[in-house]
Order: C-alpha cells, then structure tokens, then sequence
C-alpha cells in the first residue's frame, strides 16, 4: 500500500483543503503517515498569501524534497495557493517536484497521483462527495466546516480572488449534511469559514442566508458554533438576533476592519469610516455585551499618514477590543495597491506596527482584568507545556490559534472536556483560572 504524508500551510481554510484531499486519498485505499522518512509520496498544501508565507512554502518545498534522496519519497507533489498564482515559475525553480496542483484541482488528486504512479485509473468524485470524505487534522472535538470558497470583495492589496477566485456559496443543504457527518464523528466545536461567511448564499440565493444557515445547525446539538470572517458592513441585526437567541452559538466575532481611517480604507477598497465601524461594534454589544469582538489590523499601507495612525491608535484605546492581529502592508506583485504611490518605508511599518502592538498590550491587560471572579465554561485541550500543573483550555470567548488561553489549575482532566472555571488571574492575552468544584452532598 502507497504511504503518503501531506504537509498542510496556511490558513483554517487551507486546513480543510487539506482534510479533504487525506480524506479522498485514504478513500481509494492510499495509506496516511505522519512521518515523511517513510512516505511514498510527500505532498505539501502551499499558503501563498504574504511574503512570509511565501518563503514558508518555498522552504517546506526544498526540506521536504530532500526525502527524495534520503528518504522513500519517488513523488513529490505541490498544490495550493502558491502553484495557483505562480505555477510556471515553480515548474522551472523546483525541478525535483513531480506534480503541481491549483487551489481548482484539489478534487483531483487521488486521480492525478494514479496516473503518475502508474496504477489503476481512479474515477474522480463529484464536488459534495469531496467534501464529505474529509480526515480531520484537527483535535476530534473541534472542526471547521467552510462554507464557500473565493472572495468577491477585491481589496487592493489582496491576492485572494486571484488565488481563491470569485466567491461560490455551498449550498444550506450541503453545508448541513457535512455537519451532520462531522457531529456523528464526534465533533463538538463546529467553526464555520470563508473568506467573507457573511456574504455567503447571496450568489446563489440572492439574498441574506446565513441567519438562516445559522439557526439550522444550531438545532444539532453542537456544544459550540463559531462564525468566523464576518465584514463589519454585512453585519445585519437578522444575523445578531440568531446569534443571541441561540444559547449553542458562541458571542464571538471575528471582524477584519484592517483599518479606521476613511481615506485609508477608501484606497484598500474597503469603504466606511470609523463612525461605521464604531456603529457596528456598539450594535452587536447592544444584542449581546458580552461579545468577544477579535479583528485585524495592517499598517504601513500606500499613504498612510501619522494622523491615519493615530486615529486607529484612538480607535484601539476607546473600543475595549478582546483580540487584534497586527499586519504590516506587503506590496504584492498584481494588486492595485502595489502600484500606488506614497509607498510607505519598511522602517516606518516596524515602528508604526511595534507602536500598535505596545497599545494592543495595554488594553488587552485592562480589559482582560474585567473577566477577574467570572465564571465560564472552558473547553479543555492539552496539558500545558509553559505552565506545568495546568491544562491549556478555552471558553467560547477564544477561537484556537489565534487568541490566548485559559490556563485551568489542575491534571485530571481529558482532552475535549467542557468544565466551569472561575478566573483567578489575568495578563495581556491569557486568563488563568480554578475549577469550580461541585458539592453534590
């Protein structure tokens, strides 16, 4: 039996791309290793995003290949985001790998590696049959579920409807029977993805759907649903009031303003002000205020002026934001942005991002201080590795990899466990916290 190991970079919407492709693989009786010294064949699932992640995929690509003269590696196949954009400059850069894939040709490879393997032809399957074979990387309490693919938003500095294509909604039929599938399996936290989840269903629906979507998964019984993505100008109060009104949806959103400046978020193609963001932020905490409100930031884009600065500075100080990522602009090559005059220097991006940081720091101290005695429900996930004596945990206020931790006093525990904690101590990102012992005399 074919031994192959898949090495999956990028985002949560990369992640299930990769699932899938384990899923197809291990359905025509491929077998799935975790070590790449005894695969057969080694594939890497490529982010190409940023620079960073670029370089990321570029060196995974070249330790990876060097299996093929040490290892038991006779393919070495290269799929993703980074072969969609770049797929000719790879093919004459990476002699040593045997196939390339785009982020369109996932569904194919269990039929594109038969046929370089020389094996017996592979059918391929219809796109839901492809959703539905996925292999979770995830922990089996945990899983993403996306819900389209693509983005029609065309910001000017990004490269996702190039990578992605246009947006393309799954269906509310297909959706929930892929989370039926995942619940069964044992799945509790069900994250739904996209590249923008509140602009789903209208290309295919003309309308607004994911309240819609939302209050039919809430009626499986999901100990927690988390929606990610969500552009603060789709926001309608139709998606606040289900989200309030069902007790299994977390008071979480993931909201990327990137910036506040009106002259800023013009030239990104964006649109809005500070007043709009401001507007949405105090509607969502008028249905729920206890919302944990996450979004991102980038600095050192095409124009950016200290006054740009320091009304997003302002905003931070004055919207007791739970969690923020800081970017620094990247000129990517084939953006509207990257033509732009008033480039801003490299040197300007790290003090303006290290300045922001520092303030993100600050508030985060203060208002993570607010959830000092407060009693929640905590998901917990491993033992901790920093904190010995702890286990690493999180409420339906954290999302995984992106914000802090709960750290739950305590070893008696077991992965995917939900227990109620009371907080004890807090720092800028992490919370610490005692298990509520019951009295059942």
């Amino acid at each position: 039996m074919i031994k192959i190991y898949l090495s999956s970079l990028g985002c949560a919407k990369n992640l299930v791309d990769s699932e899938m492709m384990l899923g197809l693989l291990q359905h025509h009786h491929f077998m799935i290793t975790e070590n790449p010294a005894e695969a057969y064949v080694i594939i890497i699932n490529t982010c190409g995003f940023i620079a960073d992640a670029k370089e990321e995929s570029i060196n995974t690509i070249l330790a990876l290949a060097e299996y093929k003269k040490h290892g038991n590696c006779k393919l070495l196949a290269v799929a993703g985001c980074l072969v969609q954009k770049y797929r000719q400059e790879l093919v004459k850069a990476l002699p040593e790998v045997d196939l390339f894939l785009g982020t369109n040709a996932y569904h194919l490879i269990a039929v594109t590696l038969a046929e370089k393997l020389v094996m017996q032809p592979i059918l391929p399957l219809d796109a839901e049959a492809f959703y539905q074979k996925r292999s979770l990387l995830t922990p089996p309490y945990t899983a993403y579920l996306k819900i389209a693919e693509g983005c029609d938003n065309n910001c000017t500095y990004c490269l996702i409807p190039q990578l992605r294509g246009p947006k393309v909604s799954r269906t509310v039929e297909s959706i929930l029977a892929e989370a039926k599938i995942l619940l069964d399996g044992g799945v509790r936290e069900l994250i739904l993805i996209a590249q923008d989840t509140t602009a789903y269903g209208y290309d295919i629906y003309g309308r607004e759907v994911l309240p819609e979507l939302l209050r039919k998964l809430a009626e499986m019984p999901f100990k927690w649903i988390r929606l990610l993505y969500s552009y603060p100008n789709r926001i309608s109060d139709e998606l606040l009031k289900v989200m309030a009104s069902c007790p299994n949806i977390c008071h979480y959103m993931d909201i990327p303003v990137q910036h506040v400046s009106k002259k800023i978020l013009k030239t990104m193609g964006r649109g809005g002000s500070r007043q709009d963001i401001e507007a949405v932020i105090a509607r969502i905490r008028g249905f729920m205020p206890d919302m944990a409100i996450r979004t991102t930031f980038m600095v050192g884009f095409p124009g950016e002026a200290r006054r740009d600065v320091e009304e997003l500075l302002g905003f931070v100080e004055g919207n007791n934001l739970t969690w923020a990522g800081v970017f620094r602009y990247c000129r990517e090559e084939d953006t509207s942005a990257a033509l732009m005059p008033h480039q801003v220097r490299e040197s300007t991006k790290i003090k303006r991002y290290n300045e922001l940081m520092e303030l993100l720091a600050l508030v985060g101290k203060k208002q993570k201080a607010e959830w000092l005695g407060k009693v929640m429900e905590v998901l917990l996930e491993e033992p901790s590795c920093e904190m010995p004596g702890f286990w690493q945990a999180r409420s339906q206020y954290h999302a995984p990899d992106v914000d802090g931790v709960v750290y739950v006093r305590g070893t008696d525990y077991q992965a995917g466990e939900f227990v109620k904690v009371k907080i004890t101590d807090a720092d800028s990102y992490d919370l610490f916290a005692e298990p509520i012992v019951i009295d059942d005399k």
